[in-house]
């Protein structure tokens, strides 16, 4: 496509934009208010609603009305109703409830890092005292307990790729490095039943992955380690080494730093497994928006951190001393994998 050919700009496309905000407000709004629970029983009038969420009728009729101006909810006559997929996405019980992701991407902290969007974009990072990268920052606490949906799938796609090379193992010992909410580890652990998950984050995050072991009866192998991912003794040697959305953090230096320390705690044959945000070379901020729009956090919350490209992800693994790196990617993942190997 030539740049003739990319669609131009209208008075009502940047009114959309914006007013973007408001849309988030509303999602913000129906979330904290479990708007969406009783609707999954069946339609109800705004005036029932509001009994419900203890709310005035006038603020949720106003409130509903624009949720199904944006496609939220269905208006049929004087009820709402819930769109097709609300059940899973929007109901609190759904399989791909999205609440938690909203408390993060529209949490009060992300909003405000993003009023100085102007300061990052003159200074070339945040500038922002506290940030992404703060040893102990509690925004951490947060994700790793809202963040069962984040994986989207790729989770599910790395246990693909490492339980049929694990079989073969005489033992299956993991590192999760800035484990999080530890899923992981985890999704492999309840896959290879002689695996053991060592998961490195700051205290008070382990706390919280702590927790989620203990939920997927997984307590009794889990161990951890706190402190710096860039300095602290990893232990090992391990079979399999994890490092999951943590590189976009940093520049392809910073990150080939990381990787090499990640690599003292890999034993020979055995494989490193890393995730995150990319964009491929056919790639155009026109045709894959997401990874473009993802830099721009980046921007805001790290010094030096951005989407990095498929090619950028194997340099530097192949930079770290790692071998033979590998993509993988599945419908259903928004992040893609890469596998590589210690010689």
């Amino acid at each position: 496509m030539t740049n003739t050919e990319l669609p131009g700009v209208d008075v009502r496309q940047l009114h959309d934009i914006a007013r973007g905000y408001v849309k988030t407000a509303l999602l913000r709004t129906a979330f904290d208010l479990r708007l969406f629970d009783p609707l999954g029983d069946g339609p109800l009038t705004a005036a029932a609603l509001a009994e419900l969420t203890d709310t005035h009728p006038r603020g949720m009729r106003i409130l509903l009305d624009a949720l199904a101006a944006i496609g939220l909810l269905r208006a049929e006559g004087d009820t709402y109703a819930l769109p097709a997929g609300g059940e899973s996405l929007l109901v609190s019980t759904g399989s791909q409830f999205f609440g938690g992701a909203v408390r993060l991407g529209a949490s009060d902290w992300e909003w405000d890092a993003q009023k100085h969007l102007i300061d990052a974009v003159r200074h070339g990072g945040t500038v922002a005292e506290t940030h992404a990268l703060t040893p102990q920052f509690d925004y951490w606490e947060e994700f790793a307990t809202n963040t069962s949906w984040f994986n989207n799938g790729a989770a599910d796609l790395m246990a693909d790729q490492l339980v049929p090379w694990a079989k073969d193992r005489e033992t299956v010992d993991v590192l999760d490095i800035a484990c999080s909410h530890g899923s992981y580890g985890f999704t492999f652990a309840q896959r290879e039943p002689r695996a053991t998950i060592t998961g490195l984050d700051w205290p008070n995050v382990l706390e919280i992955t702590q927790r989620h072991a203990e939920r997927l009866g997984l307590a009794d192998r889990f161990r951890t380690i706190s402190g710096d991912m860039f300095k602290t003794p990893l232990g090992g040697p391990y079979d399999i080494v994890m490092l999951t959305n943590v590189l976009h953090h940093f520049s392809e230096a910073e990150a080939v730093e990381l990787l090499k320390h990640a690599a003292t705690a890999v034993k020979p044959g055995g494989r490193i497994a890393v995730v995150g945000h990319t964009t491929d070379a056919q790639d155009t901020p026109h045709t894959n928006p997401l990874p473009y729009m993802f830099s721009v956090i980046m921007l805001v919350q790290t010094h030096s951190g951005e989407t990095h490209s498929v090619d950028t992800y194997k340099r530097m693994l192949t930079e770290a001393g790692f071998a033979n790196p590998t993509d993988h990617s599945a419908e259903k993942a928004m992040h893609r994998l890469f596998l590589a190997e210690r010689p």
